[in-house]
């Protein structure tokens, strides 16, 4: 049996890659300034009609149509609001605003105003993470009655440093230090 030598093989193997290398591949962009259109350097840019929200990330306004069986989930600011399958009698559109991303109230608007009554509690939860003065025993989620703030039905967990209501309609609604108004 006869064995070729490795010499000659490493030799070309070396030969072919400087030979390579020292070419230019032909699509990659060219460096040189007086390159004719569509030849040149390559750059990327944000168009500021795509540019990320100021907002930190969650709009100040979210509007979601459901119909009667669907779920929904909507974020603004530090407020989220779950809204279980069926929870809904009827389709209904849902608005939650905020004024600024770290605003301790959230509005709601529920169109049209019949559907604002579910056949089961939604969950709205407040992200207090970035509000260490708040006290996880004392404090608490109230609503805007038309007249008052009322205390609402909540959890707090200070080890998810959040406050999670549960309403079977929805207004108004703020966190409140106290838990019995403003």
């Amino acid at each position: 049996m006869r064995h070729g030598s490795l010499l000659p093989a490493v030799v070309l193997t070396t030969l072919a890659l400087f030979l390579t290398s020292c070419s230019r591949n032909p699509v990659a962009p060219s460096v040189d300034a007086s390159a004719k259109g569509g030849v040149g350097n390559t750059a990327v840019s944000v168009d500021p009609s795509d540019a990320p929200p100021s907002d930190g990330g969650t709009p100040l306004t979210r509007v979601q149509t459901l119909t009667a069986s669907e779920e929904g989930l909507l974020v603004v600011g530090r407020w989220t609001l779950y809204i279980r399958k069926n929870s809904l009698k009827m389709p209904a559109t849902i608005t939650m605003h905020v004024v600024d991303p770290e605003a301790m109230e959230v509005d709601f608007d529920v169109q049209p105003a019949a559907a604002n009554n579910f056949s089961q509690t939604v969950f709205l939860t407040a992200n207090l993470s970035d509000v260490s003065t708040f006290d996880y025993n004392a404090g608490g989620l109230t609503s805007w009655d038309g007249a008052n703030w009322t205390k609402d039905t909540f959890t707090t967990n200070k080890k998810q440093q959040n406050v999670v209501g549960r309403f079977s309609t929805l207004s108004n609604t703020q966190v409140s230090f106290n838990a019995s108004g403003k």
